[in-house]
């Protein structure tokens, strides 16, 4: 059940040759890292699915996709998003702080009904410590499915993670 997603080279990307039956888009900027830079046992060896990490360099955060924020829980550090094709999606912010609830302004919350690239939360990184290492992850993938992602470097609402059929 140990699956995680597989860096494609850019080109190879452009050329059209993966069957990518989704995108999901970055939710914010930054650099681009392999989830077993994840902080988690469990996210870094991808029992909770494929994903990436994003060093966090920009401010906002924004809907991976159109759907539904399902859930913010842990004081803003994880964001649960259900897709209008059905993927589960969850995003963790690691962070050496409690909750960064009270270092966000959040736009939304459980429930809302959202559009990909729409702003959700804003950040000001200069309140933390260091930049938070975000994980995201499908959470709801066959072991079988493939995820692709590109990147070295993200910039928020960019094509991010390609899922084959």
């Amino acid at each position: 059940m140990n699956y995680t997603a597989q860096l494609i080279a850019a080109r190879e990307l452009s050329q059209s040759t993966l069957p990518s039956t989704a995108t999901l888009y970055a939710p914010l900027s930054g650099a681009v890292l392999p989830l077993t830079e994840a902080p988690d046992a469990l996210m870094a060896l991808g029992l909770l699915g494929p994903g990436v990490c994003i060093q966090m360099r920009g401010h906002k955060l924004l809907a991976p996709c159109d759907g539904t924020l399902v859930k913010v829980s842990e004081g803003a550090k994880q964001w649960h998003f259900r897709s209008q094709h059905g993927l589960e999606i969850l995003l963790y912010l690691h962070l050496d702080e409690p909750s960064i609830c009270n270092k966000a302004k959040l736009k939304y919350l459980d429930g809302a009904t959202l559009t990909r690239g729409e702003e959700i939360a804003y950040f000001d990184l200069r309140q933390f410590k260091s930049a938070p290492l975000a994980a995201i992850m499908i959470t709801n993938l066959a072991p079988s499915t493939l995820t692709y992602y590109c990147q070295q470097q993200v910039a928020a609402n960019e094509p991010l993670l390609f899922i084959g059929n």
